[in-house]
């Protein structure tokens, strides 16, 4: 029987940690539930020894997504569902995957749910997609949790590849800025260098600075790398202990302009992954446990924990998030209306379809000004050694006349 490290909540709203032993994260949410606990975050214990997970493969999110989308077709198509994971299999091009899916065949064929098959493989499946598949099987509609799993899927490859393809850019010109200052300090600066020193002329202090920058540079690279490195490995470690994971949290939500589009993801996320579970059929505590899950931030996850404990005490789920910073009034009057209407998923469903058009939007504004902002920033910088070179010319050519 599989062991979890888990995160519960109890009733006094304090988080408390534990390992378990239980068959499935639903027998364990089920457990903790009979004692009065809430599962807020659950994850496997690993096995001492064994060369598996040292060499194992990966599946991307984009593999991932085609094949759902795939798999979607052709059991929509009334193919067998083993004959259908056979075929996907067939097709697969990545080695790791297609074992993995030569083993969920033979569990299938050995007579075993799909979802049983899917949770052995918990790096390849995720919480969502196992919980939707188990609840689509428990409700004989497998084929259209599939067809939701693969809208679900794009959609969220979609806001994913928005939020890279927006940030590419201004991450490519400033990594081109720092290298060409670092060029021109390193092979260009060092000549006029020499040929200041040579005349003794009289410098500005930009020059005098550049000089400096330039000969630690030069002489002191190891130093210099050794510290860059020392930095950047500081501030990673840093950021995983909880009072710098707290800060990240904090900035990444209030910070001008940033701290608005990341709570739009956010709540983009939390709506389409709710929406979509609550649709499947997952309970709805367990589908706001596997939510908070795939938030990716603690704000936002503790937010969701207080709502399944709300929910788990009685109260509407509106009236958890009610006066919350983190979600925008219209989310929670959309709630509201949905719980009222009893269409809470479709209401979801609604707030994400737009939130998605609101994060669109921001990233484009946000890429637009950026990227003349960063392009002035390296003009600056470059135009700046420029002139820092030729005003000690200058100055050099009146006094020769």
């Amino acid at each position: 029987m599989p062991k979890y490290d888990c995160e519960v909540k109890n009733s006094k709203g304090e988080i408390l940690k534990t390992s378990i032993e239980a068959e499935s994260i639903q027998k364990l949410a089920s457990i903790l539930s009979d004692k009065g606990y809430y599962l807020v975050k659950a994850t496997a214990a690993k096995e001492a020894g064994g060369f598996g997970g040292m060499f194992g493969g990966s599946v991307s999110s984009k593999e991932l997504m085609v094949f759902t989308v795939q798999l979607s077709t052709l059991v929509g198509s009334a193919i067998p569902l083993v004959e259908a994971v056979g075929i996907m299999c067939d097709q697969t091009e990545n080695p790791f995957f297609k074992s993995v899916l030569e083993k969920i065949g033979k569990d299938l064929q050995s007579g075993q749910p799909f979802s049983a098959g899917l949770r052995k493989y918990p790096k390849v499946f995720n919480n969502i997609f196992c919980n939707m598949v188990e609840a689509g099987e428990a409700g004989g509609m497998l084929d259209k949790v599939l067809a939701r799993l693969a809208a679900f899927a794009e959609a969220d490859s979609k806001m994913r590849g928005k939020v890279k393809g927006a940030l590419t850019m201004p991450v490519v010109q400033l990594v081109l800025a720092v290298g060409c200052v670092v060029f021109l300090l390193v092979k260009i600066f060092p000549n006029f260098t020499k040929m200041f020193k040579k005349m003794k002329a009289e410098l500005p202090a930009i020059t005098k600075l550049l000089i400096f920058l330039s000969d630690s540079l030069l002489d002191n690279y190891v130093m210099w790398l050794g510290g860059t490195a020392a930095t950047v490995v500081g501030i990673y470690v840093f950021l995983q202990t909880e009072i710098g994971e707290s800060l990240m949290n904090q900035f990444a939500v209030r910070a001008p302009i940033v701290g608005n589009l990341t709570k739009k993801v956010a709540v983009s996320r939390f709506c389409r992954t709710f929406c979509s579970l609550l649709a499947a059929g997952v309970p709805i505590l367990n589908a706001l446990k596997i939510t908070g899950s795939v938030m990716g931030n603690k704000l936002f996850e503790n937010l969701i924990a207080d709502m399944a404990v709300g929910v788990q005490g009685g109260k509407r789920l509106a009236a958890t998030i009610k006066g919350s910073y983190l979600f925008p009034t219209m989310v929670q009057k959309m709630i509201e209306v949905g719980e009222n209407s009893g269409n809470l998923d479709k209401m979801l469903e609604k707030a994400a379809d737009f939130f998605d058009q609101e994060v669109a939007e921001a990233l484009d504004g946000l890429t637009a000004a950026l990227t003349p902002i960063l392009t002035v920033v390296m003009g600056v910088m470059i135009g700046g050694i420029a002139l820092s070179v030729f005003m000690p010319l200058f100055s050099i050519v009146q006094q020769m006349k």
